[in-house]
């Protein structure tokens, strides 16, 4: 008996190796830092390289004197430092391992979040989907005054893509009142932003009633919170037999090879047009049409259908970047609104700074990362007519990348809450859309 039981365990030790073993590794991989500093140079990074040596682009080229960030397998590795450098491009190595950034960035729970046992939920750790979702069960106990969840649609695979509705419950208002949304995880792999969405939603309720600015923001503005956008890429990136890297949804697409498509280049507005790419292979595939994934067409019906919504961001990593439309092209909105959208994004730049010291550049999303059409900022701007609509990239500035240790996400949560607070004072004070 001792001896089957012996052999019971082997067995099962070696299907657990097996099983975990089947997720993506990226061991050797790495990344590396490129600074064009012609616009040749910008083409031959765009058309050439990714022709002649599969790459991921963790910053993709965009302009002149804009820093490149790419991912190579190992396997690539040495020729794409030969194709560099015959090309003299200017180069240094941000990541060395790539899996061992990804080992280093996390260490998993000794035990769940569930909303029925005594785990305390921990801010300072990332957390799957399913341990948000529990979470935020718990805020509609907790605060039954204040939260109701919203379920804002269902994904390709089946999930409920939920939110977090809250306001004061002392208002004076009984009219209505503006509205706030946020979210975070549209893109898989950016694990601070759901992190970060979850810190600022935390600390918001637990300090209503007891902050007074924060009491006044609550009590004056409808808020929307939705922690995880794209929920099955992000669940993708915590199982066993799927891939921390994974940026796209799940969806299947015209190629029996390639999955997914890219939710932030999914949107109805300027579709298909400059910073995406018609392969369902690219991490940036725009989707055989706009609205094309479940998710953000639910997302986009749910934001339309609340005309009071004034303020919108959509948070992001990494770059430390506070950003306003367009992203379809350079040229600048109207004058009245591009003025009152970049008063906010330099005041609440201000304010993350003021928290930690991290410096946030701000601009049009065009001309501060890149060109990116089909965006949901643009959309929310150009379509449903909210004044203040933003895409914000998250810590840090690339010594870590999508792979932030988790000893940063307090520090994010903090700085990122300061940023939201001047965009809701913004949005109170404007008062309700003149939706277009």
């Amino acid at each position: 008996p001792h001896c089957k039981m012996k052999w019971l365990v082997v067995l099962f030790c070696c299907f657990l190796f097996v099983s975990i073993s089947r997720a993506t590794k990226y061991y050797d991989d790495a990344v590396l830092r490129i600074l064009p500093r012609t616009e040749s140079e910008v083409a031959i990074l765009r058309e050439e390289l990714p022709v002649a040596i599969p790459v991921s682009w963790w910053r993709e080229p965009s302009y002149v004197a804009n820093y490149v960030d790419a991912h190579f397998s190992r396997a690539n590795l040495a020729e794409a430092r030969a194709l560099l450098d015959a090309a003299g491009l200017e180069y240094v190595t941000l990541i060395e391992d790539v899996q061992e950034a990804i080992e280093a960035s996390y260490s998993p729970p000794s035990e769940l979040f569930t909303a029925s046992n005594d785990v305390e939920f921990d801010f300072s750790k990332y957390h799957s989907l399913e341990e948000i979702s529990e979470w935020m069960i718990t805020l509609e106990k907790t605060f039954p005054d204040l939260v109701s969840l919203v379920d804002v649609g269902t994904s390709f695979e089946g999930r409920t893509i939920k939110a977090v509705k809250f306001s004061g419950a002392n208002s004076n208002s009984t009219s209505a009142k503006p509205g706030l949304w946020l979210d975070g995880g549209i893109h898989a792999r950016e694990w601070v932003s759901p992190a970060t969405n979850v810190y600022v939603l935390g600390n918001l309720l637990a300090d209503y009633g007891k902050d007074e600015e924060t009491t006044k923001l609550i009590d004056g503005l409808e808020w929307y919170i939705l922690p995880v956008f794209n929920v099955d890429g992000y669940s993708y990136t915590w199982a066993e037999d799927g891939d921390r890297m994974w940026r796209k949804t799940r969806s299947t697409t015209s190629s029996k090879l390639c999955t997914g498509v890219d939710p932030n280049r999914n949107w109805d507005m300027h579709w298909g047009e400059a910073g995406t790419s018609k392969n369902p292979c690219a991490d940036d595939f725009q989707g055989n049409s706009a609205f094309s994934e479940i998710e953000v067409k639910s997302v986009a019906s749910f934001i339309q259908a609340q005309t009071n919504i004034n303020g919108y961001v959509n948070f992001h990593s990494y770059s430390q970047l506070w950003m306003s439309p367009w992203g379809y092209t350079d040229d600048l909105p109207p004058t009245p609104d591009y003025d009152a959208q970049n008063e906010v994004s330099a005041a609440a730049a201000a304010a993350i700074n003021a928290v930690h010291g991290s410096v946030f550049q701000y601009g049009p999303i065009s001309k501060t990362i890149y060109p990116a059409s089909g965006s949901s900022a643009d959309w929310t701007y150009g379509v449903c007519g909210i004044l203040y609509s933003y895409g914000v990239e998250l810590r840090d500035t690339g010594k870590y990348g999508f792979l932030l240790p988790e000893d940063q996400i307090i520090p994010s949560g903090e700085e990122t809450l300061a940023g939201v607070k001047v965009l809701a004072h913004a949005v109170l004070e404007a008062g309700l859309p003149d939706r277009k």
